[in-house]
């Protein structure tokens, strides 16, 4: 005969300033780097120019060099280290997003496991921890147990945003990036006179800039993630039915 028992989930006050204070961390680390790495890019697009000149001048004898051809040299050089200053902002900036998802997943993970597997629950999951909530499918199931829908947290749909965004940018153009794109086309940088999404042309979204970094915010993904630990309830219960051996068998 199945037996129906109840099943339990509780956030310590520790935990849960744990969880957020990560997001703090990086929040407050992401605004300096930025500020260090790339507030000043201009300048130092203008410092490169200059120390171009500099070294050009000594290394060509212009009786002999047309001067122009040096002078194109110069400007192409220049936009190339332009591009490639804003080409690693904006991958720090995504990889920075990508990276604060993947702990929020992995702290979902972490923490339904082990309020399933503690030493008093009356259950045990199948497997070992390498083999529980390999996706968010399975994530929120494992949470619907205590009785929590992961969708009903007010912050869920930014960060499900989030999670389109990040699948986008490491894997291009497929579900997440069509998700994406239907929901919100504000993040997809666009052509001025064509209107054709650069990620179509460019075939790849991080070699080349193909999402608009202002639209995808960090402050407003991290903020959710923050808010979504500081609404999460502290007890969580539910009931499971605990199939008998006759149930298993068929």
């Amino acid at each position: 005969m199945s037996e129906t028992v109840v099943l339990t989930a509780y956030m310590d006050p520790f935990k849960r300033d744990r969880y957020q204070s990560i997001y703090k961390s990086m929040q407050s680390n992401y605004m300096l780097a930025m500020k260090m790495l790339y507030g000043n890019k201009e300048a130092n697009v203008e410092t490169y120019r200059k120390e171009l000149v500099d070294s050009f001048s000594t290394h060509y004898n212009y009786e002999y060099v047309d001067a122009g051809d040096v002078f194109a040299t110069i400007e192409e050089e220049t936009w190339e280290f332009r591009e490639a200053q804003n080409l690693m902002e904006y991958n720090y900036h995504f990889s920075l997003l990508s990276t604060m998802y993947q702990m929020f997943e992995q702290q979902l993970r972490k923490f339904i496991y082990e309020e399933l597997n503690h030493r008093l629950s009356p259950v045990r999951t199948d497997g070992e921890f390498a083999d529980f909530g390999a996706n968010m499918g399975k994530i929120k199931k494992a949470f619907n147990h205590v009785n929590y829908d992961l969708e009903s947290n007010l912050y869920w749909h930014t960060i499900d945003t989030l999670a389109d965004l990040v699948n986008a940018y490491k894997h291009g153009d497929g579900r997440s990036a069509k998700k994406l794109y239907k929901k919100h086309p504000e993040f997809f940088l666009q052509y001025h006179h064509t209107k054709e999404r650069v990620m179509d042309r460019a075939l790849t979204t991080n070699t080349e800039i193909v999402f608009d970094m202002k639209e995808a915010n960090f402050n407003k993904f991290a903020n959710a993630l923050i808010s979504f630990w500081k609404e999460f309830p502290e007890h969580l219960s539910g009931t499971y039915t605990i199939p008998d051996e006759k149930s298993k068998g068929n």
